[in-house]
Order: C-alpha cells, then structure tokens, then sequence
C-alpha cells in the first residue's frame, strides 16, 4: 500500500535526519515520485547484473554503487511553488583564466590529430546558505519536469542532486533504448535554434560511437533522425537508438563500453579520457558518470541516465558541474558561454 503524500514527505524527511542512504527521484514527465532507502550505512557495489536499487557510478576509475532497495516508497508529486528565477545570470565567481588555458591545450591536441573532440568542464563553487537535500530536489522537479530528476544521499559517499536530460540505456527484456544527445543552444522565447556544422559534427561523433558498440553486441539495430530536444532553458540536438540485445549478453558489459560516451568525455575516448585526467585539475567523481534505477525480477528493466546538470553538497559549499564538447570549429568565448548557460540549471535552485 503506497502511502499518503503527507505520510511520503515524513519518511523522506525521517530517513535523512537518521543519515540513512536514500535516493528520492522521479522519472522525466513523470507525476511520480520515488524514495529508496537502506537499513544501515553499508556501502555495496554492482556489476549491474544483480540486486535492486539506485545506481550511482563515477565518471572514472570506480565501481558503480549501489544503494540496496531495502525499502521503497511511492506517492504522487506534491505540488510545490515554483521557485521564482532571476532574469539575470547568477555569478559563477568564474574561473575564465583557468579555462583559457585548458582550452588552448585542447584545440592544440585537435590541431596535432591526438584528438578530434574533448569535452571540457567547469567546477563551480557556491557558497551561499544551503537548504535541505529535499527541498532542492523539489524545486528541481517543479521546475525541470521533463529530466530525470534524482537526490542521492550516503554518508560513506556524499549527497548528490541533478535534473539530466540524457539516458545512457533504458532496457526492459531484451529491448535496449539509448540517446546520442550533444550540440548545445540556448533557449529564447518564441525562436527555434540556428545550428551550425560544428554542433552536427559534435552530435554526429556521439552517435556514431554508440552504434559502433551496439552494432557486435545487439540485433535489429535501429537509428531515429536528428531532432532537437529542449532541457530547461537550453536547446539540444538528439538521436534515439534502438537495439534488442544478443542473448547472454551483460547489461554490464554494454555500460561499461558505453560510458563514458563523446558527448561527456571525447572522442577518441581513451585519449580524450586521459587529457582530462591530465589537465581538469579536479576529480569529476560522479559527474559524467551515470546513475539511475535497476530491477533485475522476473522482467528485468534498467533505467540509466548521464549524471548531468549535477552538484555535489559538502558541509561548507556546494559544487556545481559543467561541461561542453571542444572541437576544430570551436570558439573559446562561445564554449564558456555555453557552460555558463549550463550552469545556470543548477545556480538558480541553489539560490
């Protein structure tokens, strides 16, 4: 029996003043909204291919998690009031030095062909008054209704909390949908985006690796036309992918050769993978990783998303992650204006 919203909004508040792990999340478009919690601090990891529970996987150099399905709990949405935005574009209290420099290292990688892609990100420290992990996922959800929207708590790990536009894979049986989404523009009031070869170029690279990881890995392979897609107030271009997966086949072994795709990291991955490493000059940690909600019953389904539009909560700041793909047609001042743009999705319900 599915509790009241009240009953919900009291367990989720209960189960964070205990420090238990939880995860609150709701689906894109969902009128839905989803707690998991554990018994105990216990941190336990996955190979995707058994236990229930939320994912939440780094970007690199780490198992995904697991934060076990101990309890779960449903209720409708409870309406809250949108948070009134500024107008105005909040401070990044930027790092633009920083990013020249890692800039011009990227387009001298192009220029020399070690690389044909890189994307760059952004850590943004915000340090005004914080608020409770749940009621910024509220005002996420009010206000991005169409991402997936999740809070992760765990005291071993940290707290998390994003509004992602992107699936990584959907599978339920055998069925696999996945997305390439790259290519960026703002969104303005009453006009569509003009989109350069730059941005198809970028988006094309992505959906070029993914169908050659399915293509050995998956029958009935099936590619959608680019289309544009609108993520709050940011416009992107989109192809929906299709696959039914070869018998025997891990879930694994597909996230794994997926993640992390060019649209996050480069292209190619490796190499792009290791410029980063080499020169961000910070740990992503779940950034760019993926997270979201697997069920291993009797029929399976999986649902994984590109961990996006994020931020990280510490006790004295909060960080704010972003990023955008760098290739030969690039301009600086055009790419950070794209992060800031990005920024502002998590910046305004920080406010």
């Amino acid at each position: 029996m599915n509790p009241s919203k009240e009953e919900f909004l009291e367990k989720a508040k209960e189960v964070a003043l205990k420090g238990l792990p939880f995860a609150l999340f709701s689906y894109p478009n969902s009128a839905d909204i989803h707690l998991i919690y554990q018994n105990d601090d216990t941190l336990y990891t996955t190979n995707l291919c058994e236990g229930d529970g939320f994912i939440m996987c780094p970007f690199h150099g780490g198992t995904p998690l697991l934060l076990k399905q101990e309890h779960y709990l449903t209720a409708p949405l409870f309406s809250v009031e949108k948070p009134i935005l500024s107008a105005d574009l909040i401070p990044t209290q930027g790092d633009r030095e920083r990013y020249h420099i890692l800039f011009q290292k990227a387009l001298k990688a192009i220029e020399e062909h070690r690389l044909e892609k890189v994307v760059l990100s952004r850590r943004i420290a915000y340090r005004g008054n914080q608020k409770s992990l749940l009621t910024y996922f509220q005002d996420l959800k009010a206000l991005y209704p169409t991402a997936f929207c999740y809070a992760f708590s765990h005291p071993k790990v940290g707290r998390w909390l994003a509004a992602t536009p992107e699936t990584l894979i959907k599978v339920a049986g055998d069925t696999l949908c996945t997305m390439s989404l790259a290519g960026t523009k703002p969104f303005v009031e009453g006009k569509s985006p003009l989109w350069t070869e730059k941005e198809y170029r970028e988006q094309k690279i992505v959906t070029d690796t993914i169908t050659q990881v399915l293509q050995p890995l998956s029958t009935d392979l099936s590619i959608g036309k680019v289309h544009e897609v609108r993520a709050g107030r940011l416009w992107h271009l989109c192809t929906e992918i299709t696959a039914k997966i070869t018998p025997n086949t891990p879930i694994q072994e597909i996230a794994q050769r997926l993640h992390p795709t060019p649209a996050v990291c480069g292209f190619p991955t490796d190499e792009a993978r290791n410029f980063l490493l080499e020169n961000e000059g910070y740990p992503r940690e779940f950034y760019a990783g993926y997270c979201g909600l697997t069920h291993l019953g009797t029929h399976r389904s999986i649902d994984l998303f590109v961990n996006l539009r994020c931020a990280q909560l510490t006790q004295k700041e909060i960080f704010v992650y972003v990023g955008g793909g760098v290739n030969s047609g690039s301009q600086e001042e055009s790419e950070w204006q794209e992060t800031e743009n990005k920024a502002q999705t998590m910046l305004r319900v920080l406010q």
